[in-house]
């Protein structure tokens, strides 16, 4: 049995989950073997009872903790206290698979060990740095795994002593991301930039919306949509997203919070999707989707994005460049031809390369190693 352990606030919901929350659903999903480990849950993924312990605890541990760091052996009990319905399910050969928190690793390690299990810290961002750094020096698991060549690049680089590190990129759930009716056509006017992601600064939506400026001081026909919010489940403003609303120019237009569902549809009423980051994404999952969606893709050369760009479906441009992402998207704008084979690119590096299936097929070969390798050592 795989437990899958999500982040203290990390909801398993459809429409209030993050991205974490989405990856574990869609393993679930394919992979009904496999128990999610959550502080909350919901309907919206039609999972029964039997598949999900709840740990309600982690919610009062989140309030109290704030962003304050908790030394591991002051955490480690109220783990195993949290945690307890789980690790006393726990046998031999079973395999605990914590996304994103090391010090989760760490604090209930070594009584996973103990039973005969294994660990497997599965890091999705560059997040938590000194916390993790102290978890991954106190316990090793026995993976690690990182979506994208960029970021395991980057942890080995703080903690050498990583072993048995493995690089999955994420997948995407073909059966909400999907192209267009081939009757709908490509050259609507005016064609539309989508943007969807989360509304901070890192996130580079103001350059977009200064690259639409210049595209309408060009005389390029354009029309820009923006997709998102500040927190994922709520659309509340902030100070940033206000600065987005007074920048912006008439031919652009707000949407807030949406499901992945409603994203999807976003995808499938756009021409162009645009990533214009200014930091280091992990991954980029956003581009994946509009590339199941056969959208295709400017987004800027940062993080993980060019692993994804690898087998086509994106413009790559470099970050925080206003004229560059203008320059590029004008490209698009102007040749539908060219859009045309940008997305067809990207719908076929998907389904080679980013379903879930592919990633679970992954996910699997890790875990058979794990006890390969520990027969191995027995018979040495």
């Amino acid at each position: 049995m795989i437990y899958h352990v999500l982040p203290e606030l990390e909801p398993l919901s459809a429409n209030r989950g993050g991205a974490l929350a989405h990856t574990v659903a869609n393993i679930l999903r394919l992979d009904k073997s496999r128990i999610a480990v959550c502080s909350d849950v919901d309907d919206t993924w039609g999972f029964q009872s039997d598949r999900v312990i709840v740990v309600p605890e982690l919610r009062a541990y989140a309030r109290i903790r704030g962003r304050r760091f908790i030394p591991i052996f002051f955490l480690a009990p109220i783990l195993h206290r949290a945690y307890r319905i789980m690790l006393s399910r726990l046998t031999p050969r079973d395999i605990v698979w914590f996304h994103n928190r090391p010090a989760f690793a760490a604090a209930l390690g070594l009584t996973i060990r103990g039973i005969g299990a294994k660990v497997i810290c599965h890091l999705h961002d560059g997040n938590d740095v000194l916390a993790s750094q102290l978890a991954f020096k106190r316990f090793v698991p026995d993976a690690t795994i990182f979506v994208s060549d960029y970021l395991k690049r980057y942890w080995i680089k703080l903690i050498p002593s990583l072993t048995s590190t493995h690089v999955v990129h994420n997948g995407v759930d073909e059966t909400v991301f999907f192209p267009r009716k081939s009757c709908e056509r490509l050259d609507r006017e005016p064609p539309v930039v989508l943007f969807v992601g989360r509304l901070h600064p890192e996130k580079g939506v103001h350059v977009l919306l200064d690259a639409l400026t210049l595209l309408r001081e060009r005389g390029i026909s354009v029309s820009g949509r923006i997709i998102g919010s500040s927190f994922s489940g709520s659309s509340r403003p902030t100070s940033y997203i206000a600065d987005l609303l007074k920048s912006s120019p008439p031919n652009v237009t707000f949407g807030g919070f949406r499901s992945a569902r409603q994203i999807a549809e976003e995808y499938r009423g756009a021409d162009i999707l645009c990533c214009p980051s200014i930091w280091q994404e992990p991954f980029g999952k956003v581009n994946i989707e509009a590339m199941a969606c056969a959208l295709p893709v400017v987004a800027s050369c940062v993080g993980g994005i060019p692993e994804i760009a690898e087998r086509g479906g994106i413009a790559l441009v470099p970050p925080d460049s206003p004229m560059e992402l203008a320059d590029a998207l004008q490209t698009l704008i102007l040749d539908v031809d060219l859009r045309i084979r940008l997305a067809e690119e990207g719908f076929l590096s998907v389904r080679q390369s980013f379903t879930w299936r592919s990633v679970l097929e992954r996910y699997d070969r890790i875990a058979d190693q794990l006890y390969s390798h520990s027969s191995e050592d027995r018979a040495k």
